[in-house]
């Protein structure tokens, strides 16, 4: 008899307990409008960052401060990106497949692994899309750039312009000695950087920056100086691993003319005027919306 209860006291318990980690892994965190956001959901979200940026070996509370963290601030974007999407539903926004399939075939030059989507995958791709153009709609008709103030900026570049000769470059770092050979010949081939080390992620690191004269090592030096611009070096031993270099641009003495940045300089104000409104956007968005916040 006593056996007995005892074994249905342990199956209440563990029911008891079960029913307690369903609260917890279906704990809603967030609601914006008719979308809600489970605690479940929010660290699927958050795993490849947990992953990322918690060391395995530092102190419980130290982890524990860092997921919060974490998990505040996908909160948060999460929120936006919902705000986005539904307003974007609210004004017809939407992907056609001819515009999906253009961004794939686009994609797929510079990113093997965009070719084998699943469907699911596209739809969730088509869904950022949504958000992107109709942010793109948003902003495009909102934001001006006129001539006197490119000419401004370009005045306050001159101004702080460094005549120190300067190399655009970027780089292909390869950690195996074996796959050195096929990446020189990919690369040689006409394939990106950029898409190499992003076929390659363990094996690569892909850097694109600008170093001036004086910072670079004088045997890599010697090397560019042979190079035109949009070639590469061959493999170069660096340490335990390879470099690969690609000479985008070579900067020296006076500063470039307003003609030759006026794009640039185009394209530097449209971003920060674009980043200006959509916050406040966004924020008058958040403040007539029904949101929630239960974390």
């Amino acid at each position: 008899m006593l056996k007995r209860c005892l074994t249905a006291l342990f199956i209440l318990l563990f029911l008891w307990a079960m029913g307690q980690t369903s609260q917890s892994i279906n704990k809603i965190v967030a609601v914006v409008g008719d979308q809600v956001l489970t605690l479940y959901e929010l660290d699927q979200l958050a795993e490849p960052f947990y992953k990322a940026y918690i060391p395995k070996e530092i102190p419980k509370e130290e982890a524990e401060r860092l997921r919060a963290k974490i998990r505040k601030d996908l909160l948060e974007q999460w929120i936006e990106d919902t705000i986005i999407g539904l307003e974007a539903k609210k004004y017809g926004i939407k992907v056609t497949e001819q515009e999906l399939e253009h961004f794939l075939k686009e994609e797929a030059k510079s990113a093997e692994g965009i070719k084998n989507l699943s469907q699911e995958e596209k739809e969730k791709l088509r869904d950022r899309l949504t958000k992107i153009k109709f942010i793109q709609v948003m902003v495009r008709d909102k934001i001006a750039i006129p001539e006197e103030e490119l000419k401004k900026a370009y005045q306050q570049r001159v101004n702080t312009y460094d005549p120190t000769p300067k190399y655009y470059l970027e780089l292909l770092i390869v950690k195996e000695e074996n796959l050195v050979k096929d990446l020189y010949e990919a690369l040689l081939k006409g394939k990106s950087m950029e898409a190499l080390s992003k076929e390659y992620k363990e094996q690569t690191q892909y850097v694109k920056e600008v170093f001036k004269e004086e910072e670079l090592d004088r045997a890599i030096l010697e090397k560019l100086k042979d190079l035109k611009v949009g070639e590469i070096t061959e493999p170069l031993k660096r340490g335990e691993a390879y470099q690969i270099i690609r000479l985008i641009k070579k900067e020296a003495g006076s500063p470039p003319s307003y003609e030759e940045i006026k794009k640039e300089l185009y394209e530097e104000l449209f971003q920060k005027k674009a980043q200006e409104y959509l916050e406040k956007w966004i924020k008058e968005l958040k403040d007539n919306k029904f949101i929630k916040v239960y974390l």
